[in-house]
């Protein structure tokens, strides 16, 4: 009886001492600057058009996004997440107005350059919000009335060159290189900057995308 409670003694405290090596490694590696590369999909729509006394909900559209990130450690659980991203936004509106059957779609391409700072809530789990800024790529805009031939637009010149905006979201580190990361982004500026009528014409919505951290 003696040998087996030692025997579990020795178990126990080998137990413990691996998992405080394993809290103490991972505590270590949250505390170094890091570097990463990430990819993924949105889900944007714009707002609402104004037509007449009329406003009408933007559909969502599927976009792409991919970029770079870094993670910077600042103390006390919090950390400095700059980014700087390709991403897609823009909608879609089908309509019926006064009997005129109008389809719409928009995609515009931006530099997204977000300024976070999240905080770990647990070595794997990081909540982050601030703000970003937007800087107009291009965009490609497609109209149809009535089903008749379609219409092509890439002209740029209504569209604002650079939009402020912010975005808050959540982190998750599956293994010490892979993560996952899910986020709400809304521009606080319209998206059209000659336009007095479309004020609540605004890129927002959900981003979910995969990284690895080197």
């Amino acid at each position: 009886m003696k040998k087996l409670f030692i025997i579990g003694l020795g178990l126990t405290v080998s137990s413990l001492a691996f998992k405080a090596n394993a809290q103490t490694s991972q505590a270590a590696a949250n505390d170094k600057m890091s570097f990463g590369i990430r990819a993924g999909a949105n889900l944007m729509n714009m707002g609402k058009i104004q037509s007449g006394d009329q406003s009408y909900s933007t559909d969502s559209r599927v976009g792409f996004q991919a970029g770079v990130y870094a993670d910077l450690p600042m103390g006390g659980g919090f950390a400095f997440l700059p980014e700087a991203m390709f991403i897609q936004k823009g909608a879609k509106l089908s309509e019926n107005v006064a009997g005129i059957s109008l389809d719409l779609n928009t995609r515009i391409s931006y530099i997204d350059i977000p300024v976070l700072i999240g905080y770990k809530a647990t070595p794997e789990l990081t909540v982050f919000a601030g703000p970003q800024v937007s800087f107009l790529l291009s965009q490609k805009s497609t109209g149809a009335l009535n089903s008749d031939a379609t219409a092509e637009s890439t002209d740029t010149k209504n569209f604002s060159k650079s939009l402020a905006g912010g975005a808050v979201g959540l982190g998750y580190s599956i293994t010490p290189n892979i993560n996952v990361n899910a986020r709400y982004m809304m521009d606080f500026q319209k998206a059209l900057k000659d336009d007095a009528n479309q004020d609540k014409l605004k890129n927002k919505g959900f981003a979910l995308s995969l990284g690895y951290t080197f």
